[in-house]
């Protein structure tokens, strides 16, 4: 039987538990996410803006910028007409767009001075594409840094924005212009024409592989392609040397050094030319623009791209999936070995490993692989004649029956040459390459 005193305990228990209980959920259900009451400072959409003015009342020696959305993106039209940078541009109009008054203070007079609004850091006109016009005037940010003091559209209060707008409309003629070095997109590149001191070089992609028409009918490097067409498209100019193009002798561009124009897919064609170098940077001029600026020495050094650091300089050019048959001859015998139609290689010789199977890629990664120190378009005849005799000779046959062929000559001074059937060149190769084609037939066993 239980006591009066435990039973008395154990409801206590029940009802203070209970009491936690409620009460927790009570608190629980209180503590509900603040609501945001910040409201639009402006009921526009950002591609509905079609010209924004800055101004700096407190530093009324600065130049008012005006930027327009015209056609092709937004332009500066004061105080100098100029392209635009358009991240910065349009990151004006964006941030007007979605700007929230996040809070208010009176606007007293004595208050505006103290909150940078008499007169204001940044005045900001801007237009509708109907014609609605909106000012903003910005102040000093408030005590937290996240924002600033703003008076929307001559109003009476002072409201509380963020303070991103006063860091992109505080930007300068020289920070919101454009200083791409060329208008282009590397992607849409279709063809290219370079002339520098080297000599005249032409290429075009085709089927997605460049290839060379001009000094020579040839294959390009993809990479080393690619990577000049990037630099070129995603350079920025060092500094802007003349707003005209006059007196281009004194900057070397009556007669440039280097000229190269890259033509897109709609074949609309761009062109950069360069003239002297200046220490560590070299004058070039796009004919689209009127101005004459300064690119890098980094960008100057690839543009003088030469032919043979362009070409491509893989020896062999085949899929491992479209070989049937391999046949080697090199110190250690004759190997030959054929794809059965479920893709596995067997061993047709030496007889040591007739109808083994072989580990095929131990073939054909030192043949993708193979890459010339320099190629010879027109070797001379001793050393064409050191292939008469191959110390390694690989024959590849496609499934059309179509055969590949390699020759290696033997080391000499550190180097071999090799040639490929598709061609009279010879690929000039290091004996580290050598070594990796003189296959052992034991030592492909799969």
């Amino acid at each position: 039987m239980i006591k009066k005193t435990t039973l008395a305990a154990l409801l206590c228990a029940v009802v203070l538990g209970a009491a936690a209980y409620y009460f927790d959920w009570k608190r629980g259900s209180a503590e509900k996410p603040a609501e945001d009451q910040s409201k639009p400072a402006f009921s526009i959409q950002a591609s509905d803006i079609s010209s924004v003015t800055l101004t700096h009342p407190a530093a009324p020696g600065m130049p008012a910028i005006r930027l327009e959305r015209r056609k092709d993106g937004w332009e500066i039209v004061e105080p100098l007409e100029a392209g635009a940078d358009q991240p910065s541009a349009q990151g004006i109009a964006d941030q007007l767009a979605d700007a929230r008054v996040s809070g208010t203070e009176p606007g007293s007079p004595d208050r505006l001075k103290a909150y940078g609004l008499d007169p204001a850091q940044v005045s900001v006109e801007f237009q509708s594409q109907k014609g609605a016009k909106h000012t903003l005037l910005i102040g000093n940010k408030d005590f937290s840094g996240d924002s600033v003091y703003a008076i929307v559209d001559a109003g009476k209060d002072v409201s509380l924005l963020p303070d991103s707008l006063l860091t992109s409309s505080s930007k300068s003629f020289d920070d919101l212009r454009d200083h791409a070095v060329l208008h282009a997109d590397s992607s849409r590149v279709a063809s290219f024409m370079l002339k520098n001191s080297s000599g005249e070089m032409a290429a075009a992609k085709q089927n997605g592989d460049w290839k060379f028409s001009k000094p020579a009918a040839a294959r390009a490097d993809a990479q080393a392609v690619d990577s000049l067409l990037s630099a070129v498209a995603t350079s920025r100019m060092a500094g802007i040397e003349s707003e005209k193009a006059e007196n281009l002798g004194k900057y070397g561009l009556a007669n440039p050094s280097i000229a190269f124009t890259l033509v897109n897919d709609a074949g609309e064609k761009s062109t950069l030319l360069v003239g002297k170098k200046q220490r560590d940077a070299c004058f070039a001029h796009d004919p689209s623009r009127p101005m004459i600026f300064r690119i890098s020495g980094d960008l100057c050094t690839k543009l003088a791209a030469t032919y043979s650091t362009l070409r491509d300089k893989l020896v062999l050019h085949f899929e491992a999936d479209d070989i049937t048959g391999v046949e080697i001859h090199d110190a250690h015998g004759t190997i030959v070995a054929t794809r059965g139609q479920e893709g596995d290689w067997k061993f047709a010789s030496p007889d040591a490993q007739k109808g083994k199977s072989l580990a095929s890629w131990k073939i054909f990664d030192p043949l993708t692989a193979l890459r010339a120190q320099e190629i010879l378009d027109h070797p001379p005849a001793n050393l064409a004649a050191r292939l008469a005799r191959p110390a390694i000779e690989a024959i590849l046959t496609g499934k059309d029956g179509t055969k590949t062929v390699l020759r290696v000559s033997s080391e000499s001074g550190g180097f071999v040459y090799a040639q490929a059937s598709d061609g009279p060149a010879l690929y000039k190769l290091k004996k580290e390459d050598f070594d990796s084609l003189n296959f052992d037939a034991a030592q492909l066993l799969l």
